[in-house]
């Protein structure tokens, strides 16, 4: 539990991020590691199952829900060998960018501060995932 508590806190340390949550794959969707308080805290396992869905042409359409936030796919590399990450932006006034990376055993979404372009949140989540791999 340390352990999650510390990754978390690090992660957050990167001014560029907002909200960071680690989300298991196998184990009914459950919330692995989230910001205390944030707003990834609240992520369903139905929003896990329909970004890892095979229905990726839908998403692209109408968009995903992310802790019940709309937001648009930009770029959906998640089920890409090598890339494993989908680019979103949330809807509304106060809108950010979202990068969810695909781990073999988890999702990984972090949320940009206001202003923060996807680009900066795309390199973290793939160094991120080149960590949990090991």
């Amino acid at each position: 539990m340390d352990y999650w508590k510390y990754y978390v806190n690090s992660i957050l340390a990167d001014w560029n991020i907002e909200d960071v949550a680690i989300i298991g794959l196998f184990d009914n969707q459950c919330v692995w590691a989230a910001k205390p308080g944030g707003l990834f805290a609240a992520i369903s396992p139905q929003e896990v199952d329909l970004i890892m869905g095979q229905d990726r042409m839908m998403s692209l359409l109408t968009g995903i829900t992310v802790a019940g936030r709309k937001c648009s796919v930009i770029r959906d590399n998640l089920l890409v060998d090598e890339d494993n990450v989908m680019d979103v932006r949330s809807k509304g006034s106060d809108s950010r960018s979202i990068c969810i990376g695909k781990t073999p055993k988890a999702l990984i979404f972090l949320m940009g501060k206001r202003g923060v372009h996807g680009g900066a949140l795309n390199q973290k989540v793939h160094h991120m995932i080149a960590g949990m791999k090991v």
